[in-house]
């Protein structure tokens, strides 16, 4: 059973990730969004007994990528929370190159997978 303060916790920072997207900050949606995908694997890996000794989200993306087993609907989703933001020119702003990609969707939908919970 996954604890309530990390059940909020998720839902504050999905929150923000929506808040700063609603703004048009999507630099900062997309690092609640890591920051929140992160922090449910982190505590998937605890509930499982295998936490990593780290506390930085994307580490633990990067990790739980690496591992061999998960549907392939998971790679997917690990993928699009590394993908590095790229940059045409340097006169131009940086941009997501994959179109169609909601990281905060995705980010949720781990999360609520991962930890069986609903953060809606």
């Amino acid at each position: 059973m996954t604890d309530q303060k990390i059940i909020e916790k998720l839902r504050q920072e999905l929150q923000t990730a929506r808040q700063a997207e609603d703004k048009g900050n999507q630099g900062k949606a997309r690092v609640c969004a890591r920051r929140a995908a992160g922090w449910a694997i982190q505590t998937y890996l605890e509930q499982q007994g295998n936490p990593l000794d780290t506390n930085n989200a994307l580490d633990h993306i990067k990790h739980f990528a690496a591992l061999e087993g998960h549907p392939a609907k998971y790679y997917e989703v690990l993928h699009h929370l590394r993908i590095k933001l790229e940059k045409d020119s340097l006169e131009e702003d940086a941009y997501y190159p994959i179109a169609g990609v909601n990281l905060i969707d995705e980010a949720q939908w781990l999360a609520e997978t991962l930890l069986e919970v609903s953060l809606s």
